[in-house]
């Protein structure tokens, strides 16, 4: 049965998801795939190992300009010692990481999904392959680390385990690969925003918005329709388009789908992110996936 970890960016929740986690026997992981502005402060993963054996800290993809913050950062929660497993979602820092030496100060070093991509992550990527050979289907739906040479070049880098969406065609391709593969569930990463959705709809800049994250927003395909502008906007969408696309999440500047496959054979790890769920589901959710 593959380990539960359940993630959060929501530090005010933390205790409560702490206990939640400890009492169903999941792990525990703090930090944002997407934003630089939700790591977790250096005391705050101090204080949570010293309830914990090991904790998943995950850092976000990286602009340029944060880039030696999240360097300095890595390396002061390096010294907190080799009780947590880092997840890398940018290039650039698992390059630093490894640059500098601090790839053996940390349990794990895993590629999250800004590194891992997968195809399968498109809402109508069926729509796209309709037409193709299941030869060309097979081949578009590998994630980029199915190229020997890639795999090879992140594992020099550091890297140890890898994250990724759990979709059927995407699992039956990660599992070939020669390291644990842990899988995002019920929430699949559609797409990050260079420029926050969710700092635009609030009308805040950075980092005045970054509570704003702390629980999704939903999207449905007519929120993208401007159906009663000056001059009038665009039609309703049409059934067929309301097929294709589905109703979409926002969590900070990440948009994902709902995804309902439960199929875990060969996955070492299934992460539950807290924050897509309403306060007080969270211990339903582990007990649920306990039993898959």
């Amino acid at each position: 049965m593959p380990q539960i970890e359940i993630r959060t960016a929501n530090y005010d929740n933390l205790g409560k998801i702490i206990k939640t986690a400890t009492d169903n026997g999941a792990g525990v992981g703090i930090g944002s795939e997407g934003c630089p502005y939700k790591l977790p402060d250096a005391n705050l993963v101090a204080d949570t190992l010293e309830k914990l054996n090991t904790i998943t800290v995950i850092t976000p993809i990286t602009p340029q300009k944060h880039y030696e913050s999240l360097m300095k950062y890595v390396a002061d929660i390096s010294h907190l010692g080799d009780r947590i497993n880092l997840v890398v979602n940018d290039v650039g820092i698992l390059y630093g990481i490894h640059n500098k030496d601090l790839t053996d100060s940390f349990n794990a070093i895993i590629a999250g999904r800004g590194i891992v991509h997968t195809s399968e992550g498109c809402p109508w990527v069926d729509h796209l392959l309709r037409d193709e050979t299941e030869s060309i289907k097979q081949a578009y739906l590998q994630t980029n680390l199915n190229y020997r040479r890639t795999f090879k070049f992140f594992s020099k880098l550091g890297m140890t385990e890898i994250e990724t969406d759990l979709l059927p065609r995407t699992v039956e391709a990660v599992v070939s690969l020669d390291c644990p593969v842990g899988v995002h569930a019920e929430y699949v990463l559609v797409a990050y925003a260079r420029s926050c959705h969710t700092a635009r709809f609030y009308k805040e800049a950075p980092p005045a918005c970054k509570l704003r994250c702390n629980s999704r927003i939903d999207i449905e395909l007519r929120d993208m329709f401007d159906l009663a502008g000056t001059p009038p906007g665009f039609a309703e969408p049409s059934d067929e388009l309301k097929e294709i696309y589905p109703p979409l999440q926002l969590l900070g500047n990440s948009i994902y789908m709902e995804s309902d496959f439960t199929v875990t054979n060969g996955v070492d790890k299934v992460i539950i992110n807290s924050d897509m769920y309403e306060s007080g589901s969270l211990g339903n959710v582990i007990q649920k996936w306990n039993a898959v």
